[in-house]
């Protein structure tokens, strides 16, 4: 099932399965778990004011990993220019994710200095990078945006689904 989460008043996150099912198999269920990560690809939907969230890069050997730590390397990136240019064009940097050995995640001050890094260094479409934090039973996502507001998405419930259908 995706995931639908408000980013604004008009525009959602959406994270489809394969990538949600993808991120949680690197969850950190047992002691000996490393935390894991990548990068979010997907696209910025012309129709509307949706991202959706169609694919993740996976850890790659190049990374480092070890129980309380995730440095991501080169490699994901090439990963995702690869997928731009055998998809056109069309396939965008959307933010980066990562697991954390803690049922209901929350960001280090090392995730959050991370975060501004890959604000201000990265190249990506539209005004915001989004950063999904995997727990052992919880997904959290934040996001950035260029002008520095820092807040935390909410998960939409099928409540939420309903009433924006009577937007429409």
């Amino acid at each position: 099932m995706n995931l639908v989460y408000r980013v604004t008043e008009r525009r959602r996150l959406i994270l489809v399965e394969h990538a949600v099912q993808k991120m949680q198999g690197f969850a950190q269920h047992r002691w000996w778990d490393r935390e894991a990560g990548g990068v979010l690809l997907g696209r910025h939907l012309l129709d509307s004011h949706d991202i959706v969230v169609d694919d993740v890069t996976t850890p790659q050997d190049s990374d480092r990993r070890s129980r309380y730590s995730f440095f991501r390397s080169a490699k994901h990136e090439h990963i995702a220019r690869q997928r731009w240019i055998d998809q056109r064009s069309t396939s965008a940097y959307l933010g980066l994710w990562h697991t954390h050995p803690e049922a209901d995640p929350t960001p280090s001050s090392v995730d959050r200095s991370d975060w501004i890094q890959a604000v201000s260094r990265d190249t990506f479409e539209g005004d915001r990078l989004f950063f999904p934090i995997m727990g052992t039973q919880n997904i959290r996502i934040w996001t950035l945006s260029r002008r520095g507001m820092f807040r935390e998405l909410k998960l939409q419930t099928n409540k939420d689904h309903e009433q924006d259908d009577s937007l429409d």
